[in-house]
């Protein structure tokens, strides 16, 4: 574990569980907030600062894969943003060009951190990565526990994506999920790079069924990114969905 960089709000740390598995090393970034403080998902939602990680300035790294576990709504009475609270690990699946030689990974952060104002954060983190390294058991324990907290790729029985389509009144997509009816219910979305969407609305729930609509104002696409992610929770469960955005929707 790196020392910890304090902001105001909170702070953060570079944490490695050990020695490679399966080929790569699992790290993670720690984010310890104050109570009342939030930092922001992937996708901030209406307003906010979404993590950006560059881990350009690191030695032997021929892949750095970062994921992001299910978040949570928060509303300040003005915009809804898509946030976390408390304490998250942002999982690092690490990859080395060399697996017999250390990875020094060097992790540049720049993020939000909110209460009655939102203040920038940065930190740059660097740790060395041996292929030889002993587990350091407290830092597998809070990388494996927000690993969990990831959403599933492969949708479940009861928990499923069903439909995405363009809504009757335009400019709008109607989102359809199949979820259980005894558990809280929310889904999430995130747009590529330059996106300003809102979050989806719920427009009802019927049969096991539930309805959103998503406003596709402000939808954008880029080179490498042209899909739109969709996270359906239920309950401590989160599955997610890549949909392909038709140029049709593109505002």
């Amino acid at each position: 574990m790196t020392g910890w960089t304090e902001v105001q709000g909170g702070a953060v740390r570079l944490i490695a569980s050990g020695p490679l598995q399966d080929g790569r090393y699992q790290a993670g970034l720690e984010f310890l907030l104050d109570q009342g403080w939030h930092t922001y998902w992937r996708y901030p939602g209406e307003a906010g600062l979404p993590p950006q990680i560059d881990a350009a300035g690191s030695a032997n790294l021929k892949q750095l894969e970062v994921l992001y576990p299910a978040p949570e709504r928060y509303s300040d009475g003005f915009t809804t943003s898509i946030v976390y609270h408390d304490g998250i690990v942002l999982p690092l699946l690490v990859d080395p060009e060399d697996a017999g030689a250390p990875v020094s990974l060097t992790i540049e952060v720049f993020f939000g951190v909110c209460k009655d104002i939102c203040v920038p954060g940065e930190a740059t983190l660097a740790l060395e990565l041996r292929p030889d390294d002993k587990t350091d058991d407290l830092a597998a324990t809070l990388i494996a526990r927000d690993l969990e907290a990831v959403p599933r790729t492969s949708e479940e029985t009861d928990l499923a994506i069903l439909s995405v389509a363009p809504a009757a009144s335009g400019e709008a997509l109607t989102i359809v999920a199949k979820a259980p009816e005894d558990e809280e219910l929310d889904l999430i979305a995130a747009a590529p790079e330059g996106s300003f969407i809102g979050l989806p609305k719920p427009a009802g729930a019927e049969n096991g069924e539930a309805v959103w609509e998503l406003s596709t104002k402000g939808l954008k696409t880029t080179k490498t990114d042209t899909a739109l992610r969709l996270v359906l929770k239920a309950g401590g469960r989160a599955v997610e969905r890549l949909v392909p955005i038709d140029p049709d929707w593109v505002q």
